[in-house]
This record gives C-alpha cells, structure tokens and sequence, in this order.
C-alpha cells in the first residue's frame, strides 16, 4: 500500500461513516416513524402533550399516569 493510498483511507471511512449517519437519519429514521405502530405511540405522545425527547423526566404532569401503570405491571 502507498503512502498515498494510506492516507486516503481515514478519509475514505469518515465520508463512509458520514454517508451511512445521513442515511439512517434521512431515510431510515423517517421510514420507521411512519408505520403504523411508532406513528400511533407518536400521536399518542403528541396528543397527551409529551416531547419524546424528555420522556426521562418523571417531573412531567404526564408522566404520573404512566408510571403508575408502569408499577402495577411490574408488580405482578
């Protein structure tokens, strides 16, 4: 292998891994948020006023209701 081409490489896998990222946030995420059963969870987070993206945090109104569910199904 020749300098060169040694150096090309690590390029060669950031753009690699670069293409793959865009692809998976482009195409592969959009197409999962569609079927039917992640788009209903989607609705039904939009409709009880829930951001996804701080369902971790158990100080939201929302979330007393879940986690109440949540117990009783462990408790079982």
């Amino acid at each position: 292998m020749t300098t060169d081409q040694q150096n090309r490489r690590p390029v060669m896998m950031l753009c690699a891994s670069l293409a793959a990222i865009a692809i998976l946030w482009l195409a592969v995420l959009p197409w999962i948020a569609e079927r039917p059963v992640v788009n209903d969870r989607i609705e039904w987070l939009a409709h009880k006023g829930i951001d996804p993206a701080a369902m971790y945090y158990t100080e939201l109104d929302a979330m007393k209701p879940i986690i109440d569910k949540l117990e009783r199904r462990n408790s079982r």
